[in-house]
């Protein structure tokens, strides 16, 4: 039986386990892209994580007052692990693919991509918080998250997908891997089954609907790094 009890010894191995998730959603964006492009986004993705975590763990906005522990990498200015983009990025690039896919609409856009990110929080947080992976200084009522995060969240997959609009707006609609939301799939298989060990139930359900989704919009084949249309 796996254990999923994070020991800090194992550290090097959570944080390679992480960004070894983050490149096959990496590496769908160059080819979709190209070099330069797909750099550019990864840097501003990767930045704009920073600056909004760094800043939610000094202030406590959007997500409540929290801290992350080593469990995940080393803190960079002992605020936000190394890790943290690897985390990230991901989500927003596979939420992202599957709004443009869902909704041709650019406010249908943004409003999909938001919901999207805001799921796969609701799926995500219970269990890492579970494993203690970041702990909230005032708990919450839904497995010890605070609703707070869920609303902090709303705001932060909106801003993803508003900072990248302007980059994609030409090739948002067009033709594109599906292996862009590879990535996102592994950390959904991964948090699911994390969930359900640990008997978080709901959070568990809210994966498994999020994984058969990913399935199902892109005809069960999510490793496609060539152009491709659903």
């Amino acid at each position: 039986m796996v254990n999923f009890q994070s020991k800090s010894q194992n550290t090097p191995i959570s944080g390679l386990f992480i960004i070894l998730m983050a490149i096959p959603s990496y590496y769908a964006l160059y080819r979709w892209l190209g070099l330069g492009k797909s750099v550019s986004i990864l840097l501003i993705l990767s930045l704009y994580a920073f600056i909004i975590e760094t800043f939610a763990i000094i202030t406590g906005f959007p997500y409540s007052s929290f801290h992350y522990t080593d469990q995940i990498g080393f803190k960079i200015a002992g605020y936000t692990p190394y890790t943290l983009p690897f985390a990230y990025v991901p989500i927003f690039l596979g939420s992202i693919y599957l709004a443009s896919i869902i909704s041709r609409n650019i406010y249908s856009y943004f409003l999909i991509t938001t919901f999207i990110v805001l799921l796969v929080d609701i799926m995500l947080d219970p269990a890492a918080v579970a494993l203690k992976f970041w702990i909230y200084h005032s708990p919450g009522i839904f497995y010890n998250v605070p609703l707070m995060n869920f609303l902090g969240w709303i705001l932060t997959g909106f801003l993803a997908a508003l900072i990248t609009y302007p980059l994609l707006s030409k090739e948002l609609f067009q033709s594109k891997p599906s292996a862009l939301v590879s990535s996102l799939f592994l950390i959904l298989s991964f948090w699911m089954s994390v969930c359900f060990y640990l008997g978080l139930i709901l959070p568990g359900l809210i994966g498994l609907f999020l994984w058969l989704f990913v399935l199902w919009i892109t005809r069960m084949d999510v490793a496609i790094f060539s152009k491709y249309t659903i």
